[in-house]
């Protein structure tokens, strides 16, 4: 029963291009299952009943396992079925009638109202860093945008004059309004700050890096980090929380 595990990792790897901590994650689900199922004296996969699979999500419940990892068990299990199935190996999917628990969602983590200001108020300056970093934070803060937006805006899409962004991500194109302090930031921004950066280069994109590129994610956050310090803030800002905020 292994070599079929490590056979359905490796198609995995050649046909959807899986990560490394994915493929782990597959491995070691999988590995658990053949386990329980030797101890029951179920050795081949052409033995495993829809009881054998029901018992072995009770034993993970006995064995105090979270429902989301039972819910990644679940969907590595039913993949590896379906897989089973498609190669002729099982005449039926075994797995087709498991179904995962429920998860309930936590709402997500907020920055408090005072540390939003502390933040909000370090980025205060003429230079053009200053002036785009004020800008993005304070766009992120207004619109609830996620990073992945923020930094993949194009000059186009935002208009000042009326007061909206408009983001195109995933396929997904929405709007958002921006309040007087995210216009005020950006018109700023716009007038001293974005060209002086772009360094004579042409280029739509709306918040550039120092060197003139698109900003990544990672680059964002560790420019909120410092500005958190700064701000004498104890524990942790990300952009997440200050969106959600």
């Amino acid at each position: 029963m292994e070599n079929k595990v490590l056979e359905y990792v490796e198609y995995l790897k050649k046909t959807k291009g899986i990560s490394l901590n994915t493929e782990m994650a597959y491995r070691r689900d999988l590995m658990k299952l053949v386990k329980y199922l030797d101890a029951q004296n179920v050795s081949d996969v052409t033995q495993i009943t829809v009881t054998n699979l029901n018992s072995y999500m009770l034993y993970m419940e006995k064995q105090g396992l979270t429902n989301t990892t039972i819910s990644r068990n679940v969907a590595s299990i039913k993949g590896f079925f379906q897989y089973l199935v498609r190669e002729g190996i099982l005449a039926e999917d075994v797995s087709s009638t498991l179904t995962s628990p429920k998860i309930e969602r936590r709402a997500p983590k907020s920055a408090s109202k005072e540390d939003v200001k502390k933040v909000l108020a370090v980025p205060n300056g003429k230079t053009p860093k200053l002036l785009r970093d004020k800008a993005m934070i304070e766009l992120l803060y207004s619109t609830g945008i996620m990073v992945e937006e923020l930094v993949g805006l194009k000059v186009g899409d935002i208009n000042t004059e009326l007061g909206y962004l408009q983001c195109h991500f995933e396929g997904n194109q929405n709007a958002y309004p921006l309040d007087r302090q995210a216009q005020k930031a950006m018109n700023a921004y716009l007038r001293s700050g974005r060209d002086k950066l772009l360094k004579g280069t042409e280029s739509d994109i709306l918040f550039p890096n120092i060197s003139g590129k698109k900003m990544s994610r990672q680059g964002f956050w560790k420019i909120l980090k410092g500005y958190a310090a700064k701000a004498g803030i104890k524990g942790t800002i990300t952009p997440s929380m200050l969106r959600h905020s």
